[in-house]
Parts: structure tokens; C-alpha cells; sequence
């Protein structure tokens, strides 16, 4: 049986909703929204609770470090040779732009998205 472009569209936002809880962990431990977890609690007795509210923030050094080392330079065919259209649609679509964040969060969430069409069939 062939899907329906409505069932397929629902059986993907199905996978969508049901990977959104560990994306949503790993997207607030990366942005800071952690508990200060090496705290013990004889720490935060002595410390009259000075450090409650501070956590420092490594998980997003990792990620981001990372995509500053990562740039696709460009796309290579099975035989081994470069594919200048590619390469040209690449950089005439701005995806040499915004790469980073698809990168980021592919870091970050485990997954990231893109929409691609053909702007020619835009009219």
C-alpha cells in the first residue's frame, strides 16, 4: 500500500514528536538549563547556599568548538572527482552560510533538518 502524502506527513511529525524529549535534554544541557550536579549536599550546607543558582557551562564548548572546525569544501562522486554544480548550487543557495547551524545542532541533538527543492519549479 502507498502512503498518502498526508499519512506520510503525519507518520513523520509521529517521529518527530516521539525524539523530542532527547533532543529537548541535550538542547538544555547545552544551553546551561542543568542542575549544578558535582555540588554535594554537605557542599551546599557549607556554602549557606551561595552557589544555588551558578553553573558553569562546558557541554557547549564541545559543539561549538567543533563547528568552527567543520566546512564542507565540497562534493565528491563515486569515481572520485569533484561535482562543480554542486559545489555551485551549494554556495548559490547560501548553504556555505547557514551550514553551521545545521551542523550545531546535528552536534547538539543528534539530527538536523533541511527542506531542499528545485528552485526552478518555483514558477
Amino acid at each position: 500500500m502507498v502512503e498518502t502524502p498526508l499519512q506520510m506527513t503525519e507518520r513523520l511529525y509521529g517521529k518527530l514528536l516521539r525524539r523530542r524529549q532527547e533532543a529537548q535534554k541535550w538542547s538544555d544541557a547545552y544551553e546551561g538549563k542543568r542542575p549544578l550536579l558535582f555540588a554535594s549536599p554537605e557542599f551546599s550546607s557549607q556554602s549557606g547556599g551561595l552557589f544555588e543558582g551558578f553553573s558553569d557551562n562546558w557541554c557547549a564548548v564541545v559543539p561549538d568548538a567543533t563547528v568552527e572546525r567543520l566546512m564542507p569544501l565540497g562534493f565528491r562522486l563515486e569515481d572520485g572527482s569533484l561535482d562543480q554544480a554542486a559545489g555551485k548550487a551549494w554556495r548559490r543557495s547560501e548553504c556555505d552560510v547557514e551550514v553551521g547551524l545545521a551542523l550545531l545542532e546535528a552536534l547538539i541533538t543528534g539530527r538536523s533538518y533541511a527542506l531542499v527543492w528545485n528552485s526552478a519549479d518555483a514558477g
